[in-house]
């Protein structure tokens, strides 16, 4: 008996780790790593009143939903990702226009995405807080 509750303890405590991030820890990464990235490089054109691409970066679910693309995320999937298939300037559409991110800041978009794409705090047009 005891024996199969350890066992039974042991398969529910890892299915988290399979299934993906914790949800703090992706939090956290999006706040600290993420977040800043989608602010500075994003919101300016991606945002509510904008909509450029019709699609918004102030949210997961709008990036989930996607513009007239399709889904801009795909959580756990970054190549199938429009986001990072704009980013890495590979098709018709580079995103942003002009040079590319740093390949610092694509990676860690594409790690954020690998992690099933956890949201953090909620973000705001820059200029608005």
């Amino acid at each position: 008996m005891i024996r199969s509750c350890l066992i039974f303890l042991l398969a529910v405590l890892t299915v988290p780790a399979v299934a993906g991030e914790r949800p703090d820890r992706g939090a956290r990464f999006f706040d600290n790593r993420v977040a800043p990235i989608l602010s500075r490089r994003c919101l300016g054109c991606h945002n509510e009143e904008l909509k450029n691409g019709n699609i918004s970066f102030l949210d997961r679910d709008s990036l989930l939903h996607g513009g007239s693309r399709g889904p801009a995320i795909v959580p756990g999937n970054p190549q199938q990702s429009f986001l990072i298939v704009a980013l890495r300037h590979d098709g018709d559409i580079q995103m942003p226009p002009g040079p590319p991110l740093p390949a610092k800041e694509i990676g860690i978009l594409t790690e954020w995405i690998k992690r099933g794409a956890v949201w953090g705090t909620k973000l705001a047009k820059p200029g608005t807080n």
